[in-house]
């Protein structure tokens, strides 16, 4: 079984579904709502969620205005079934609290009878429709009642994009502890640079089946995850076997297209790369990956950064590849260098730390005896560098003014870029910006 599944079903044993019913007056003003079902907010009684944790996966059922067979007052036969997770829970009123549903997807069956038909074991299907009797807004359901209802949504192959489109949020890394949790932040960086939120809605979205990828953790608007195949890069077909999802996202008359790639699965490979290519801007920018550990030698409370073998052949690469694309002349750079390095402290809140360094500044730093570290460790602390270093906020600004980063001339360069990263073993999040073409 694939690792996301197990990783759902334990995380169901453990917060047990619970189900949230809307009659057809709150399910239409939640379609009309800024994010519509995707993401939304509801209160109930305090009781209601005294058991309910943060990150509860549950079955959002609504009702729509087509009555077609006998159903319970107040609701309609026409039902529509989405699965998603609580987010987070707040006390709002002296009596109630404030839940936030997200990554909400339309499964199948439609409807809780269609679910309540769909389980196999009588003694579960029995348990399930005694606990929809009456019309409780909000249902929790056992911790095996859970695990044979997620169970049974698996087996319809169709449901498979929408459950693991929340499992994977379930299990995203809050901290920087390897590099799924670089790979998520590259992802982030790139949104960023675009001028929209980590959590924007891609407008689409496709994911390699079985691939590890931030891309999975994207939210999306309804009924636009396909788990499958992601398309090669235009253009770039030495990467299409090594591709593990593709989202676009829009804002504008500007398009995104970010790509992840690895040619070995995510926790095998040895480092993250972001590279943002802005047609529109005419600039390429770089950035490299690199953990900080930390060093409590001596009393010392201080992080360090050790190259690996590979490192010192990968600043040869980047050198020869600045050396011979600079800007021309109609281009104004601050900076023409295409490469930065990004040193993230292990364990760090993810995106709320890092420091960003051009690639030849490093260079100029790493031979200063005040920066040595232990076994040819380099200290990288914002103490060491005495401020000159680049934080997230104003590194992003940068690369969307056009301020730094080398002239894109043609996608050779790109592609180039790609093919040596892979060589090297590691994952790629590659973001396209560009005009959106005319309908």
């Amino acid at each position: 079984m694939e690792r996301w599944k197990t990783e759902l079903l334990r995380v169901v044993e453990n917060s047990p579904i619970v189900i949230l019913r809307f009659d057809e007056s709150e399910w239409d003003a939640i379609k009309e709502s800024r994010r519509g079902i995707t993401e939304f907010t509801s209160a109930y009684f305090h009781s209601a969620l005294e058991d309910v944790r943060v990150k509860t996966p549950c079955l959002i059922c609504g009702s729509n205005d087509s009555p077609d067979c006998p159903v319970p007052p107040g609701y309609s036969a026409n039902e529509e079934l989405y699965f998603g997770y609580i987010s987070s829970k707040s006390r709002v009123t002296t009596i109630e609290s404030r839940v936030k549903v997200k990554r909400t997807i339309r499964i199948s069956p439609s409807s809780e009878s269609g679910l309540s038909a769909l389980l196999t074991d009588n003694r579960y299907a029995s348990d399930f429709r005694k606990r929809l009797v009456g019309r409780h807004r909000l249902v929790r359901l056992s911790p095996k009642l859970s695990r044979h209802i997620i169970e049974r949504l698996l087996s319809i192959q169709g449901n498979e994009a929408a459950l693991r489109h929340v499992a994977e949020s379930l299990s995203k890394p809050s901290t920087t502890r390897g590099l799924a949790s670089l790979q998520e932040d590259a992802v982030r960086t790139a949104l960023m640079a675009f001028g929209i939120q980590a959590d924007s809605q891609a407008s689409e979205l496709a994911i390699v089946d079985g691939a590890d990828t931030a891309l999975s953790t994207v939210s999306i608007r309804e009924d636009t995850v396909i788990e499958h195949d992601a398309r090669a890069i235009p253009g770039f077909d030495l990467v299409e076997s090594n591709i593990t999802g593709r989202a676009v996202f829009e804002s504008g008359n500007e398009r995104l297209e970010v790509y992840t790639a690895n040619r070995l699965p995510l926790e095998a490979v040895f480092g993250v790369d972001l590279i943002y290519l802005n047609l529109t801007k005419r600039n390429i920018v770089m950035l490299q990956y690199k953990m900080l550990e930390p060093d409590r030698a001596a009393g010392r409370n201080d992080w360090v950064y050790r190259p690996d073998n590979k490192f010192h052949d990968q600043i040869g690469r980047m050198n020869d590849f600045t050396s011979t694309n600079e800007p021309s002349r109609e281009e104004y750079r601050i900076c023409s260098d295409v490469f930065y390095l990004k040193f993230v402290r292990r364990d760090s809140t993810l995106g709320k730390s890092g420091i960003i360094l051009p690639i030849d500044h490093f260079q100029m730093i790493r031979d200063d005896p005040m920066l040595s570290g232990p076994q040819g460790g380099l200290r990288i602390s914002y103490e060491a560098l005495s401020g000159r270093y680049l934080r997230q906020s104003p590194f992003v600004d940068l690369i969307r003014s056009g301020y730094i980063g080398g002239y894109a001339e043609d996608t050779q360069h790109f592609q180039t870029l790609i093919k040596a990263i892979l060589q090297d073993d590691r994952s790629v999040v590659a973001a396209i910006q560009q005009h959106r073409k005319s309908d």
